[in-house]
């Protein structure tokens, strides 16, 4: 091939394509900029201390050595992946590698200087609905009328914060009516269900489990306000969370410093750091939402415009020929 051109992230999925990154270098579309803990689980699964090692040596991260005993003593996990990129030989090895962010490009740029780094839009198709799949799902779940209803979308770990925000939610239980559904499938050592009958929110949350195109579509837009909360971060482009501003629906995230260009009020920011901080922020945003109702009218006319001038089909299309003419280049020079 002319260019191979690689999608590279931390679901398992993604560990079969690492090694022809680096042995046949092409456009590396990093999905996650922290690889560790994708690369870890492939070297530490295989048994592959050395390995393990080496690509810690290859990515140039400091104290390699020590960090690779500590984690062969069993004492590694996301305090630790989550700090180091290991990243950083597969976007050494590659013709140009490409983000979805210019403020998370210019970010990855000072942690690795020196090579070609761009930036792509992401944009994903949500299925059409009339309407009537929505009314459904919002009938379903009892968000009729104006009660608001808020949703999480994407596989459910621990980083999305669920328990938190069903903590927070349980608090504002008695001064609000709304109804919140969980869309996905969930890690298997969450244990959401009791956490939500300890909440007293059990007529309130519904999970749905995977659900069929259309009806992810339906829902991304009978939900009032997404929740998309990401910490620990990877440093991704969450690709629910920019469906839920292509639908025009605006959302909850973490104040991530590579999610700053997006705008407010089209998306609400809790700050990152200690829990009782964290919780303080989230209980704020929600509050302040269900509160104002012209703030969520704005909010909702701010997402709609950022979805539609700025994550589109053209955009992306726009963005990836950049990317490959980059990479080309490299390759002719090369």
């Amino acid at each position: 091939f002319d260019l191979n051109v690689y999608h590279v992230g931390n679901n398992a999925l993604h560990a079969t394509t690492l090694p022809y990154v680096l042995k046949h270098p092409g456009l590396l579309v990093l999905h996650d900029v922290v690889m560790h803990p994708a690369r870890a689980a492939v070297f530490l699964g295989a048994d592959d201390m050395r390995g393990y090692s080496a690509a810690l040596a290859a990515s140039e991260t400091e104290r390699h050595e020590a960090l690779a005993q500590v984690i062969a003593a069993g004492l590694g996990g996301p305090s630790i992946y989550w700090n180091f990129l290991l990243s950083e030989d597969l976007i050494r090895a590659s013709r140009h590698t490409v983000v979805h962010g210019q403020l998370l490009t210019r970010w990855l740029q000072a942690q690795v200087p020196g090579v070609g780094i761009g930036s792509v839009v992401h944009w994903l198709p949500v299925s059409d609905d009339d309407g009537e799949r929505k009314q459904a799902w919002r009938t379903r779940v009892g968000a009729g009328g104006a009660i608001p209803l808020f949703g999480t979308f994407g596989h459910i770990g621990s980083e999305h914060r669920v328990e938190l925000l069903l903590e927070v939610l349980g608090e504002l239980a008695s001064d609000f009516d709304f109804r919140l559904v969980v869309v996905g499938a969930m890690a298997p050592e969450l244990d959401l269900e009791r956490t939500v009958r300890n909440s007293g929110l059990s007529d309130r949350v519904e999970f749905t489990g995977r659900v069929d195109e259309e009806d992810y579509g339906a829902l991304l837009r009978a939900v009032d306000l997404g929740l998309n909360l990401r910490y620990p971060t990877a440093r991704a482009s969450s690709g629910s969370l920019v469906q839920m501003l292509q639908v025009g629906t605006p959302a909850v995230i973490h104040d991530l410093v590579h999610l700053r260009d997006l705008p407010e009020p089209a998306v609400l920011r809790v700050p990152t750091g200690e829990p009782n901080v964290e919780v303080a922020g989230l209980r704020i945003q929600l509050r302040r939402w269900l509160e104002d109702a012209d703030w969520r009218v704005s909010a909702a006319s701010a997402a709609a415009e950022w979805g539609r001038t700025r994550i589109t089909p053209d955009a992306m299309r726009r963005s990836y020929e950049k990317a490959v003419d980059a990479a080309l280049a490299e390759h002719a020079v090369a």
